[in-house]
């Protein structure tokens, strides 16, 4: 009969495994919840880097939509595409789609040119009472006309802390009026202007609210629209569909002198923020709206 014997390092050979085992887990889960949020905010700035491109490329394709709007504005054939009182229209390709508004600033209240009547209408498109909105027509001529001709009348209360005693420069010295300080920019785009140099406006060419505020007046400066615009306001949004990523474009255009179709940018227009304006509806191509060549190019970018 054999007896049979243990080792006596036996069970201090399994101890030591079993503690080896446990530092190995430990030192995993170390390592692990150092890399893991390594891992995790990788991931995220590759994200936030790949919307900030998308981003990118979609601003640069609003600029150059908003040139090609110009462009076709200018030659002539733009004003049967485009709605000219701030009217959306929209197209779609692919994943992407676009909204374009143009306004002829026929259609709007030029700042300088514009009598008292005239004027009083516009601010009263934006919600003034007549009292004030005359009060505000009153105070815009004193800004813009020689301070001689109101020597002895006491400054209004609605109006700038100093007259100017020159034209406006740009509609966002309305801001300086106690009573417009608080008026969104975007606002007063929407009614006034300095670039139309016209002592009239077209209503037919009016955005709704301006042209519902000259319905129920009374103004003999409303005519109809001359032939050739003399300035447009172009604002193009474009977005990636279900992305939530949109870039605009927006500027005021004149024609230039170098060429029949040619423009150049005087402004920038006030936009409002893309993600609060609506998306486009439908699902028609944009042939329509940028021409068969530009549409082209954006089925193939799209794609």
């Amino acid at each position: 009969m054999s007896d049979r014997h243990e080792s006596p390092n036996t069970g201090g050979e399994s101890a030591s495994s079993g503690f080896s085992l446990v530092a190995v887990l430990v030192f995993m889960l170390i390592v692990s919840a150092i890399v893991v949020p390594f891992a995790v905010t990788a991931k995220t700035r590759l994200m936030i880097a790949n919307n900030e491109v998308e981003q990118e490329r979609l601003s640069l394709l609003a600029e150059g939509l908003g040139n090609v709007v110009a462009s076709e504005l200018t030659g002539g054939s733009g004003a049967k595409t485009f709605p000219l009182d701030s009217t959306p229209a929209a197209c779609r390709e692919g994943d992407f789609s676009f909204d374009v508004r143009v306004q002829d600033h026929d259609g709007l209240i030029d700042l300088n040119a514009a009598d008292d009547q005239l004027l009083a209408l516009g601010f009263a498109s934006l919600g003034f009472q007549r009292e004030m909105a005359q009060a505000l027509a009153k105070a815009t001529i004193r800004v813009r006309d020689n301070a001689t001709l109101f020597a002895g009348q006491p400054r209004s209360p609605v109006g700038p802390p100093q007259d100017k005693q020159a034209p406006f420069e740009s509609v966002s010295e309305l801001q300086e009026f106690s009573a417009l300080a608080s008026m969104p920019l975007q606002t007063l785009h929407a009614v006034f202007t300095v670039n139309s140099k016209r002592g009239t406006i077209s209503a037919d060419r009016a955005p709704n609210r301006l042209r519902a505020a000259l319905a129920g007046g009374s103004s003999a400066s409303v005519t109809e629209a001359p032939a050739d615009a003399s300035a447009y306001t172009v604002d193009v949004v474009a977005r990636r569909d279900g992305s939530g990523i949109t870039a605009e474009a927006g500027f005021i255009i004149e024609r230039s002198p170098v060429g029949p179709t040619a423009f150049q940018r005087v402004a920038r227009s006030p936009l409002t923020a893309a993600a609060a304006l609506p998306p486009a509806i439908g699902t028609a191509g944009c042939e329509v709206l940028f021409g068969a060549e530009a549409a082209r190019i954006l089925r193939g970018w799209s794609s």
